[in-house]
């Protein structure tokens, strides 16, 4: 008998586990195709975007030129010195090959927010991924909202700003704890939030 009580337990672990440990993409509304990756599309403020406590990164301009690949790496300000975003731009990640192109990213105050301005229109394949190990702060009423900062965490995604003060989620995927990743389909402003 206890070995068939131990036997069952050991699969029902292993199947917690297994759910517990994989991957997953974050959620942010429906599965269906949207305009531009577009999953969902809410109010602002029926968002919570998520705070950061940590010291702001600084604006940032890199000029490069288009058809070759380009990491920009923004980091929080001193002491630390934390990777606070990651823009990737692969090879064709703009139309216009061997041109020279300026990419502009000014962070928004007190929160995972960015504004991206380019000189070139982007194609496919450009990125942009959070990272908030260290300064994730859950807003009051988010965190009453989710019951507690991690389902918060579950639930968050990239949204970009769009007219009339709506935010459109993309989806977004978390390649490692604590980061969120998203294609960048243009230049604009884009938040990592939930929403309410």
């Amino acid at each position: 008998m206890t070995g068939i009580s131990r036997s069952r337990w050991g699969r029902a672990s292993w199947l917690c586990l297994a759910v517990a440990c994989g991957g997953r993409a974050a959620t942010a509304g429906p599965k269906e195709p949207g305009p531009a990756g577009v999953a969902r599309v809410v109010p602002l403020d029926a968002a919570f975007v998520l705070e950061t406590a940590g010291p702001p990164p600084a604006d940032t301009s890199v000029t490069f030129t288009s058809g070759t690949s380009r990491t920009i790496v923004l980091r929080h300000g001193p002491p630390d010195n934390l990777v606070f975003a990651e823009l990737d731009f692969p090879p064709k990640a703009f139309a216009d090959s061997g041109r020279p192109v300026t990419v502009g990213i000014r962070p928004r105050p007190g929160v995972y927010g960015i504004d991206v301005t380019a000189s070139l229109p982007l194609a496919a394949g450009a990125s942009l991924t959070f990272k908030y190990a260290r300064y994730f702060s859950a807003p009051a009423r988010a965190r009453a909202a989710y019951g507690s900062d991690v389902l918060y965490e579950r639930a968050l995604a990239i949204g970009q700003l769009q007219p009339g003060g709506q935010l459109g989620f993309l989806r977004s995927t978390r390649p490692a704890a604590d980061n969120i990743r998203s294609a960048l389909p243009g230049a604009g402003s884009y938040l990592v939030a939930a929403a309410k």
